[in-house]
């Protein structure tokens, strides 16, 4: 395989057919398809689906992220030497809501000075970030995977706490005799469907009150989130750094702790592909530094 292949495998899925690839390519439709089949020949496998759009198989996805990968580094290389374009390149990465609103703000502050690239970030829950690494969409992410995806190293970041939260006012109308909460009866807040803090909580109380399910919301704004909470809408699982008095706080509101439910803290770390970018290897230098706040790092062995 050769560069002028991955290059075309990967303008393909981007372009979602082999017409407008050929456009992206200067080159003819044909000459696309004849590409990709002879790239598939090679590795035995076939790596998109002829359909409109075209998506990569699953196959396909490690050839993907290969693609680019390779092109990657082709152009940082074209770059250093003087001889690719001087217009800026995307670093694509993937972060969750609660490390956007709080400490990876410090990476966007140092990011203005980044000339040779543009960020774009692809909020995604820590738990599910790592298929964007796997496809290769993203180069970067921020994940609870201490196993490494395959052409990627890992970068073990801190421990972050998320506390039980709830309004005194909801506390109140929901508190039982006994000095608890009412699990069953009492709403909660979740940032997200994917969002599964609050319920690996109610878990933990399966054996003594079944299996629940109390009124849930649905709320995917950091702030909102944490102001609803403050409002008395429901309970959740709240990151420590946004709480009253934090660095981050996202309200001032004097909340309570849910009685019974104990605090979680959620292991962070930094995939990043491999392959050395200097954009790639400053982008890490700056997370480092700024995901110091959280603490209680794991080492990866």
């Amino acid at each position: 395989m050769d560069v002028g292949q991955l290059r075309t495998l990967a303008q393909v899925v981007e372009s979602g057919t082999f017409e407008r690839a050929a456009q992206e390519l200067h080159i003819t439709a044909p000459a696309v398809s004849q590409r990709i089949r002879a790239l598939e020949r090679e590795v035995g496998k076939v790596l998109v689906h002829r359909t409109v759009p075209i998506h990569i198989t699953e196959s396909g996805e490690p050839m993907l992220r290969l693609a680019r990968q390779v092109l990657e580094l082709h152009r940082s290389a074209m770059a250093e030497m003087g001889q690719g374009p001087e217009d800026t390149r995307e670093l694509a990465i993937a972060v969750n809501a609660d490390s956007v609103s709080t400490w990876f703000t410090g990476v966007l502050a140092e990011a203005h000075a980044w000339r040779d690239v543009s960020l774009y970030l692809h909020l995604e829950d820590e738990d599910h970030s790592r298929h964007l690494l796997q496809s290769g969409e993203v180069s970067s992410a921020i994940t609870t995977s201490a196993k490494p995806v395959a052409g990627c190293r890992i970068v073990p970041l801190g421990s972050m706490r998320f506390r039980p939260m709830i309004a005194p006012t909801l506390l109140e109308e929901f508190g039982t005799s006994d000095g608890g909460v009412d699990l069953a009866r009492c709403p909660l807040v979740m940032f997200s469907p994917k969002d599964d803090l609050q319920h690996e909580q109610l878990a933990a109380f399966r054996d003594v009150l079944g299996h629940i399910d109390p009124p849930h919301h649905t709320i995917p704004s950091s702030e909102a989130f944490v102001r609803a909470i403050a409002d008395g809408l429901g309970w959740g699982m709240v990151a420590t750094l946004q709480l009253a008095g934090a660095r981050f706080a996202m309200t001032d509101a004097d909340l309570a702790v849910v009685p019974g439910i104990e605090e979680s803290h959620v292991q962070l770390y930094f995939q990043r592909w491999s392959t050395d970018t200097p954009a790639l290897e400053r982008l890490e230098q700056s997370v480092r530094r700024h995901a110091a706040v959280l603490g209680d790092i794991v080492e990866v062995n």
